[in-house]
C-alpha cells in the first residue's frame, strides 16, 4: 500500500444462500483504515463465504456491503485482498516455498525471479527455507509473508485474514501481523474461532451469523 488511504467497509446484515442451506447467516461488521476488526465464528464454509462477500466476490442474498457509503463491488474487488483463504487464495501446500513466493511477488507487481525470492527470504532471515514444501513452513511465517505481500499489491486498501488459527500455533503471531498491517494504514479483518479470541483476550464485537 502506497501511503495512507482511508477506507470504510460496512457489512450490513449480509446473508449468502447455498444450494441446500445458507452459506452465511445474517452478519454485520465494520472495518476502517488503520484498524483491525476481529470476527469470531465456528470453522466451516461460512468464513469463506463472508470473506468473499467482503471482497465483492459473492453477491449477498440479503443485506449489503458498502465501501465508503456506497455499494461498489468493482471497488471492493480491487481494494480487498484475501489472505490464505481456503480453496480460493490458499497456496498449494506441496509447492516449494520459492514457487509460492514468486507468485505472490508477481501479484504484488514486484520482480519475481529466483534472485528476488532469495532476497525476500534473506530479508526475513529464512533463506534456508527456499526449497521446503510450503506446508512445512511454520504457520506464523506463512501468514506473515502472505499478508505482507498481499498488502503491498497495487490498489489494495484492506485485507481479510481468513482463519489463520486453522493451522494451530501461537495466535499472537498472526494477531501481531494484523496490527502491523493496520499500522501501515490498511483496514484488516481477521476471522478466527471463539477459542482464539479468548486466548487473545480480545472482546468479540462481531460474530459470523450474528448481526450487531
Amino acid at each position: 500500500m502506497d501511503g495512507w488511504c482511508d477506507v470504510h467497509i460496512h457489512v450490513e446484515d449480509v446473508e449468502l444462500a447455498g444450494s441446500h442451506a445458507p452459506l452465511l447467516l445474517p452478519t454485520s461488521l465494520e472495518a476502517h483504515s488503520g484498524e483491525v476488526t476481529l470476527v469470531a465464528g465456528d470453522p466451516g464454509y461460512g468464513h469463506v463465504a463472508l470473506a468473499l462477500a467482503v471482497a465483492g466476490r459473492m453477491v449477498p442474498a440479503a443485506g449489503r456491503v458498502l465501501v465508503d457509503g456506497i455499494e461498489d463491488r468493482a471497488r471492493l474487488q480491487r481494494a480487498v485482498a484475501l489472505v490464505d483463504l481456503a480453496g480460493v487464495s490458499e497456496p498449494d501446500g506441496g509447492l516449494p516455498v520459492r514457487s509460492v513466493l514468486a507468485e505472490e511477488l508477481a501479484l504484488a507487481g514486484r520482480p519475481a525471479r529466483r534472485r528476488d525470492v532469495r532476497s525476500f527470504l534473506a530479508q526475513h532471515e529464512a533463506g534456508e527455507l527456499a526449497g521446503e514444501r510450503w506446508e512445512h513452513v511454520p504457520a506464523g511465517l506463512r501468514t506473515a509473508w502472505l499478508a505482507e505481500l498481499a498488502g503491498s499489491r497495487p490498489g489494495v486498501e484492506a485485507l481479510v485474514l481468513a482463519n489463520p488459527d486453522r493451522f494451530g500455533g501461537d495466535p499472537f503471531a498472526w494477531w501481531s501481523v494484523a496490527h502491523g498491517l493496520a499500522a501501515r494504514g490498511l483496514a484488516v479483518v481477521v476471522q478466527c474461532t471463539h477459542a482464539s479470541a479468548r486466548l487473545l483476550r480480545h472482546p468479540v464485537h462481531h460474530e459470523r451469523g450474528a448481526s450487531a
